[in-house]
């Protein structure tokens, strides 16, 4: 609260100190820090751990990531083909289900709330089903599992697939359906900001975007964890892409690249022909100047 309020901290802490000190309270303290934040390393650990197969690659050897929309769907993961044109949206478990699932929430109030909250972010909310399931909101995989109590440590909801599909429906959501099985080669976890991979009939994949879970605070490790538990008792691919952000362009990078190409370059030598070209042309100015 100190940052927040612009406080002298040191002065503040020492106050903290000798009050206790003065009221004749314990001397004895715990001091608690943030949980350092998952990074990808973490995420393949525990992946290798549940013997999957993982790797770690960087968005510029992704070809098909690409940016969201506003007008894409927020929908789940799964790879199968879709009734509907939004494909440029995040893809989350069981799209608008993996906020409830994440935030404990099990009934239709909660998860209209839900709806209005995800539209309020710019995301286009839905969930979906299948053609042949029965009934065919069934045909979400994560939603089936939910509703059987088989994701450890998230509570079953209090509705079913058709209530839950109504509810999405009449907050302003959208209700997709996928057609065809389930034919996914890799599941793709993403961690670039904004981006996400559209599904493609004859290449089908999981696409895990984990950077939403930051835009809506989830938990982030039982996000993951319930992802990868998920495609594991749909009989999935345990073999995962963790997609990364480039890293940024350094002047060491701008140094080697004229090098390559069979030319020298040096950043300060840069600096100093730009130097010597301004007091060239200040000279010449300066020359022009008198003569006038």
């Amino acid at each position: 609260i100190a940052g927040e309020f612009d406080l002298d901290i040191p002065k503040y802490l020492t106050a903290a100190a000798s009050t206790v000190e003065q009221l004749k309270g314990p001397l004895k303290a715990k001091i608690i820090v943030p949980s350092p934040a998952l990074t990808p390393e973490d995420v393949v650990g525990v992946l290798e751990g549940r013997g999957w197969e993982a790797d770690i690659v960087t968005q510029s050897t992704v070809s098909g990531l690409i940016g969201v929309s506003p007008k894409g769907l927020m929908k789940c993961v799964d790879g199968r083909p879709s009734n509907h044109p939004g494909m440029n949206g995040p893809k989350t478990l069981g799209g608008v289900y993996a906020i409830a699932t994440n935030r404990g929430v099990t009934d239709i109030r909660g998860l209209k709330q839900i709806v209005k909250e995800v539209k309020q972010n710019g995301h286009v909310p839905s969930v979906h089903g299948d053609d042949h399931a029965h009934p065919a909101p069934m045909g979400c995989g994560f939603f089936k599992l939910w509703s059987q109590g088989k994701l450890d440590g998230i509570a079953p909801p209090d509705f079913n697939s058709e209530e839950g599909q109504a509810a999405v429906l009449e907050a302003g959501g959208v209700y997709e359906e996928l057609s065809g099985a389930h034919q996914e080669k890799v599941v793709y976890i993403n961690f670039v900001p904004n981006t996400t991979i559209a599904p493609k009939a004859g290449n089908q994949a999981f696409v895990v975007d984990a950077w939403i879970a930051g835009k809506f605070n989830l938990d982030v490790p039982k996000y993951l964890i319930a992802a990868a538990s998920t495609v594991e008792q749909l009989k999935g691919p345990l073999k995962a892409k963790l997609i990364v952000s480039s890293p940024a362009l350094t002047p060491e990078d701008v140094v080697g690249a004229p090098e390559v190409r069979g030319s020298k370059a040096d950043i300060v030598s840069g600096l100093i022909g730009l130097i010597c070209i301004l007091i060239v042309r200040c000279m010449h100015e300066s020359f022009l100047a008198r003569m006038v």
